[in-house]
């Protein structure tokens, strides 16, 4: 049996990107000036001048000269003191039945494999699919992710059948974004769905945990590291 999860707002709440910009800035207060280019930018992608891989790259801004080591070891430390805490026990559990019976489990998700691949290491998937975004020596300022860009939506199914899937037992998804993956699996389970994503899978099995986060405080919080 092969099982595929996203990872933002499936396995825990929120988003992991935004998580690890407020984890970064609290621990580097001075990487607020990130806040100089992002802020315009952020406009420009709400005027559709700019699109969500463009964005992604501009976001990372906040890791801009930091050196790969240090890097690392904040992602280890986010995941390991932030991520892992936050997972919903449903999903958890879910995971877990999975690796019982033995199935083939991939985590695939839009957020950087800086830190997507720890995760998927920690919770013993067999496969980790993140954004491949380059992680030299030092960060440059708009990092570069290798074709076909940002793993979301149609690239993620394009990443899949790369490594030989085209069609899975089963997906676990909160977002419209991975009605592609979806398409691709013969049952679903949707965690805090939209009407959009449940009226898609109407047969699907529906996981609504307490998110516990209020969504617009969530994101300004985290853009300002606070």
């Amino acid at each position: 049996m092969i099982a595929l999860f996203d990872m933002d707002g499936t396995l825990f709440a929120g988003d992991s990107q935004l998580r690890f910009a407020r984890w970064i800035l609290k621990r580097h207060g001075w990487r607020r000036l990130y806040l100089l280019l992002v802020i315009p930018c952020g406009i420009l992608r709400a005027l559709h001048i700019l699109n969500t891989e463009q964005m992604k790259r501009l976001f990372l801004s906040y890791a801009w000269g930091m050196k790969r080591e240090v890097l690392e070891g904040e992602c280890q430390h986010f995941v390991d003191e932030e991520l892992l805490p936050a997972i919903y026990p449903a999903l958890r559990d879910k995971i877990g039945e999975h690796h019982l019976r033995g199935d083939t489990t991939i985590l695939c998700s839009a957020s950087p494999d800086w830190w997507t691949r720890r995760v998927g290491e920690k919770l013993g998937f067999t496969h980790t699919i993140g954004t491949p975004v380059e992680l030299p020596a030092r960060i440059p300022l708009f990092p570069h992710i290798e074709a076909p860009g940002n793993n979301k939506g149609s690239n993620k199914v394009i990443r899949l059948q790369k490594m030989g899937i085209d069609k899975a037992d089963i997906g676990y998804t909160d977002s419209r974004a991975d009605l592609p993956m979806l398409s691709i699996c013969h049952d679903a389970v949707l965690v805090n769905p939209d009407a959009t994503v449940a009226a898609a899978h109407p047969q699907a099995e529906i996981l609504r945990p307490q998110k516990g986060i209020g969504k617009l405080s969530f994101v300004l919080g985290c853009i300002l590291g606070v």
